[in-house]
């Protein structure tokens, strides 16, 4: 009885610490609003926020021009990038932590862009990486319809975006499932972005209500009392 007592402490401990010190990833295709609601929610609650750096790639713009020629550079480039600011996240945490990117985007990525020797060479490398980081405690994936996320493409006015179709987002919805199939002990929580007015202050909060309701330990601690 002592010994199933302290597990549930345990559990229950760790899940306090999801809900008041969460380690909270947004994933999506691009232009799903990743680094805006991270940043959003960020705010909401007063966390330590981690953009993704994708500007100090410098093999992007050569991949976008020449995918078969720059995908493994551009692929480890951003490898080196993603996880040297991954790796700052260390447990014990002190506040909250949101993230614009999990690590589950690179080898996602990858999938998708790499073959054969590429894609083993890049495996290799990267699960060193990848021992080193923390587990996201919730993967926030956005997305949205496809006339949406290209038209904000289109506003975005990225010139290395603008050879973005339908059929690569699909591609990368197919290579993030996945990744989501792989790794089934994460927590992945799903929300359509199409129809959220950011000028409207209820239906950003109602969906930052729901990433946060979705921690809520309550119902896990309470098996504690209940033993």
């Amino acid at each position: 009885m002592a010994k199933q007592l302290n597990r549930h402490s345990y559990n229950c401990s760790l899940l306090a610490r999801v809900l008041t010190q969460p380690y909270i990833a947004f994933e999506g295709p691009i232009a799903s609003g990743k680094t805006t609601h991270a940043t959003l929610l960020a705010q909401h609650i007063d966390s330590n926020l981690l953009l993704e750096e994708f500007p100090n790639n410098e093999f992007l713009a050569d991949f976008y021009g020449d995918k078969e020629r720059w995908a493994l550079p551009m692929q480890l480039s951003f490898l080196a990038l993603r996880s040297s600011q991954l790796r700052t996240v260390v447990v014990p945490l002190t506040q909250p932590v949101v993230v614009d990117y999990s690590y589950l985007k690179d080898p996602a990525f990858a999938q998708l862009l790499l073959a054969d020797r590429e894609l083993r060479l890049y495996q290799q490398i990267s699960a060193a990486f990848r021992s080193t980081m923390v587990e996201h405690d919730l993967i926030v994936y956005l997305d949205a319809r496809d006339d949406v996320l290209l038209d904000r493409i289109r506003r975005r006015n990225r010139p290395y975006e603008a050879v973005i179709d339908s059929a690569y987002q699909q591609s990368l919805r197919d290579a993030y499932e996945k990744a989501f199939r792989e790794n089934p002990q994460l927590k992945i929580n799903r929300y359509d972005t199409s129809d959220l007015d950011l000028n409207s202050t209820a239906d950003v909060r109602q969906l930052q209500e729901t990433i946060l309701a979705s921690l809520n330990p309550h119902d896990a601690c309470r098996t504690l009392f209940n033993t």
